[in-house]
């Protein structure tokens, strides 16, 4: 997995494509926890491809520490895992300028 982080006005934006695997679980969590918990972020996950459902649970649950973040490109393989695993809540837009201007 690898990530890209820029800032468009009091937003954090997070690029993330590839894999997620086993060993980047800890290192996102600690990003997610230190340096992203009290910022507006936006994930945008439209190139991140599925990987063993346990990365990605502990991929979202990491995500789920930021009090306001937002997804973008959720594909319809991570709705399901997530909504199977209970976790709700994140808030889900269509595109980055959605995600961006939602109040």
């Amino acid at each position: 997995m690898r990530a890209h982080y820029y800032e468009v006005g009091d937003m954090m934006v997070v690029e993330v494509s590839g894999r997620i695997e086993a060993d980047q679980n800890k290192p996102f969590r600690d990003v997610c926890e230190k340096k992203l918990k009290n910022k507006k972020v936006v994930f945008c996950l439209d190139k991140l491809n599925f990987t063993a459902s346990a990365n990605i649970l502990t991929f979202f649950e990491s995500i789920k520490m930021i009090e306001d973040a937002r997804l973008v490109g959720l594909k319809a393989d991570f709705h399901k895992l997530l909504d199977l695993k209970g976790i709700t809540g994140i808030k889900s837009f269509a595109s980055l300028s959605e995600a961006l201007n939602f109040v």
